[in-house]
């Protein structure tokens, strides 16, 4: 073995000797080294990843029409729930030209059969438990990527209180006798995207870049003071419920050309009911007991 070695050495060196009087030759052109590199398996992984992620938002490469983001509280877990729920139902969703959407249709009956957990929601100007609570988000997440896009509204229903993810006359509530629907007014195909991410909802719309855009002005109009306090008696102070105001609002579409303003159009008028308040009073001939 040693001596095997010993041989390839001096093969190398007689090499070297037969080549070393050529050496200024070929110093004279100018000599290109190229060195691989290795690519980290985690850093394609990543690359192919982020890919992946934007083909799920818009697949087909389709030029963005519009997009709108509302936010929730994450530490309501039900609500977080449905609110993804909802969203995955219609993501994806593919209007042809001229045709209808109906987010009814789409999204189905929110039942704990389909998935749909227990959350908050407003019942005649109340709060209230209820299957499927948040999903009225989603919709008005929805209806303002809509307006946003140009496409015609051709039902809506504004909850009977004020929301608070959203301003006055922009929401737009659905329940099992109410739809959010729209339609398609292009000649061409407009894709939904619809994803969550760590506290919000964003809502796209895909199809061909327009000449106009689309801003919504909202403005309210008139205050509703609540009615007086409830008033209880109790063991101890505290408010059940804070008062708040109603108001009266409106909401304008408005198109733009460039930075010329081309239209404005009052699209509804909305009144959003006070909450009255309940406090408790501290009566000395009530114990925590007769609470």
């Amino acid at each position: 073995m040693a001596g095997k070695r010993a041989k390839n050495q001096m093969a190398l060196v007689l090499a070297g000797a037969f080549f070393l009087p050529f050496l200024p030759f070929f110093t004279k052109f100018p000599i290109k080294i190229t060195a691989k590199v290795n690519v980290k398996a985690e850093s394609v992984t990543a690359v192919l990843q982020k890919a992946n992620i934007q083909s799920k938002e818009n697949p087909y490469g389709w030029e963005k029409m519009s997009g709108y983001t509302t936010y929730f509280n994450q530490k309501d877990g039900g609500r977080c729930e449905n609110i993804a729920l909802a969203a995955s139902l219609i993501d994806g969703v593919t209007i042809q030209p001229y045709g209808e959407f109906s987010f009814n249709q789409t999204v189905g009956k929110r039942t704990k059969e389909a998935g749909f957990q227990q959350a908050k929601i407003i019942v005649n100007g109340e709060y209230a438990e209820g299957v499927g609570g948040g999903v009225c988000q989603v919709s008005t997440t929805l209806y303002n990527a809509a307006l946003k896009s140009g496409l015609t509204v051709e039902e809506y229903h504004p909850h009977s209180l004020k929301v608070a993810y959203v301003a006055p006359s922009r929401d737009a509530m659905v329940s099992t006798q109410s739809d959010l629907k729209f339609i398609n007014p292009y000649p061409f195909a407009v894709y939904l995207s619809v994803q969550t991410f760590d506290g919000g909802i964003t809502a796209r719309f895909y199809g061909k870049s327009m000449p106009f855009r689309y801003e919504i002005v909202t403005k309210v109009v008139e205050e509703i003071d609540p009615p007086p306090d409830i008033v209880k008696d109790g063991g101890r102070e505290e408010i059940l419920r804070l008062s708040q105001k109603g108001i009266k609002s409106e909401m304008y579409l408005e198109c733009y050309q460039g930075e010329r303003l081309v239209s404005s159009k009052r699209m509804r008028v909305d009144e959003y009911r006070p909450i009255q308040g309940i406090i408790v009073k501290k009566n000395a001939n009530v114990t925590n007991k007769d609470k």
